[in-house]
C-alpha cells in the first residue's frame, strides 16, 4: 500500500503541467529516497502504520489519537531518516501548495 501511494505521488509529480522541472525533480528525488528507506523497515511496521488512520469499530476517538501518536513516536524513534524523509517532502508539497 505504501509503494502504491508513492507510485501515485511520483505519476502525479511527472505528469503535472504546473509544477517547474527543479520542483518535479526535488520532490522525485524525495521519493526515491523515501522509497529505499522504507526497504529498511519491516512490514509489520509498515502494516501498523497504514492502519493507524481509521478508528476500529468500538474504539474511542481518544483511543485512536492515543495509537497514532504512539505508533508515529515509535516510527520516529526506530526510523529516524524515514521520518525526517517523510517530513521533508510533506513540507516540500506543502510549500508548493499541494
Amino acid at each position: 500500500m505504501v509503494e502504491d501511494r508513492i507510485r501515485n505521488i511520483e505519476n502525479r509529480v511527472q505528469s503535472s503541467a504546473s509544477l517547474p522541472e527543479a520542483a518535479k525533480a526535488e520532490l522525485l528525488g524525495l521519493l526515491a529516497s523515501l522509497r529505499e528507506e522504507l526497504q529498511g523497515v519491516k512490514k509489520e511496521h509498515l502494516l501498523r502504520a497504514e492502519g493507524t488512520g481509521q478508528v476500529p469499530h468500538g474504539e474511542s476517538l481518544d483511543d485512536a489519537l492515543g495509537g497514532l501518536s504512539s505508533t508515529v513516536t515509535e516510527l520516529e524513534a526506530t526510523h529516524p531518516r524515514l521520518s525526517e524523509l517523510a517530513n521533508r517532502l510533506a513540507v516540500a508539497l506543502s510549500n508548493m501548495g499541494i
